[in-house]
């Protein structure tokens, strides 16, 4: 089927492509756009193929009227043992999909709720909001910042080490970076792909649209940080936590340094070291222009009709002589 060629297209082709797309560090708001739609459009493409295996597809009957009959017949083999084998073939793929989706996501779900009550949880018991800049503090030898878990702009939390291995002005920009996170929906852009990554774990290019979606949240939380803080800051901010991390891995399993927002068994924090730091601080202190307005909206829209290009199809090939 259309449909069927369609998907495999964008599993093999797109996806790999989008990955190695050097314009997306230009953009990384566009990039992180391209893959939520990449994402859509290969679920899309998946439901529809099942659905339109489940029907027989005859032109005479009224699909939207009698699609349950009409599928119901093929199910049965009123319509010969290849259209019944195709059908509950569809069938089949329809469940699979609907279970694994359901399934990973109660248990992601599951996991958001563990991490942010024993994160808030801690920070009730050991946290201070310190003033001037509005973030929570909390006793840790390891310097860091995150974001909690689907946190506001008033949840980002700092270890005290960072509070003291930091200059004021590096605090700063680490604030403002963990609060474009927060700005951002950043947590609720990443669900998606991690909602997919965790129902289909075998499948290769889930992983890696979460790992460039990942990869492209910090560059685009970089940028807006960039236009209220000096990028120089950030940067060296950057140099200072990548520092004590070789520190803390040089001095083995048996150091403290952790800190208590170490979360294993939870989804990952958006955290002031994440992503690449050398392609971070390529960008802050040697920033490439921004694509072109206009080859942005062209992108922009490309991407967002690729989720209705699997609906195009179906109907062009129920139009199609069976």
């Amino acid at each position: 089927m259309l449909i069927a060629a369609y998907a495999a297209g964008l599993v093999l082709a797109a996806g790999p492509r989008l990955a190695r797309a050097r314009w997306v560090a230009r953009a990384p708001g566009l990039g992180i756009f391209a893959w939520q739609m990449w994402c859509v459009a290969v679920l899309a493409s998946a439901v529809l193929t099942g659905v339109t295996a489940t029907l027989h597809w005859d032109r005479t009957h009224g699909v939207v009227c009698r699609a349950w009959r009409v599928c119901l017949d093929a199910l049965l083999g009123a319509h010969g043992p290849a259209a019944q084998l195709t059908a509950c073939g569809g069938a089949a793929l329809l469940v699979l999909l609907a279970g694994r989706l359901v399934t990973a996501g109660w248990r992601l779900a599951s996991a958001d709720r563990r991490q942010r009550r024993r994160l808030r949880g801690l920070l009730q018991q050991t946290g201070r909001r310190l003033p001037g800049i509005g973030v929570v503090v909390v006793p840790a030898e390891h310097p860091d910042a995150y974001l909690l878990p689907g946190g506001g702009e008033q949840d980002v939390v700092v270890t005290s080490a960072a509070v003291s291995r930091l200059t004021a002005e590096q605090l700063q920009a680490v604030t403002a970076h963990e609060r474009a996170h927060a700005t951002g929906r950043h947590y609720r852009l990443l669900r998606t792909v991690q909602l997919l990554h965790r129902a289909f774990p075998r499948l290769s290019c889930f992983g890696t649209a979460l790992r460039q979606v990942q990869r492209l949240v910090e560059l685009r939380a970089d940028d807006v940080a960039a236009r209220s803080s000096a990028p120089i800051a950030l940067a060296g901010a950057l140099v200072a936590l990548a520092e004590a991390r070789a520190e803390h891995a040089a001095a083995g399993p048996g150091s403290r340094g952790d800190g208590p927002l170490a979360a294993p068994d939870g989804p990952p924090l958006l955290a002031a070291h994440g992503g690449d730091t050398t392609e971070r601080l390529h960008r802050l202190l040697q920033p490439r222009r921004p694509l072109p307005a206009g080859l942005s909206r062209m992108v922009a829209a490309g991407f967002a009709l690729a989720p209705v290009l699997p609906v195009v199809i179906a109907a062009v090939e129920h139009t199609l002589p069976s």
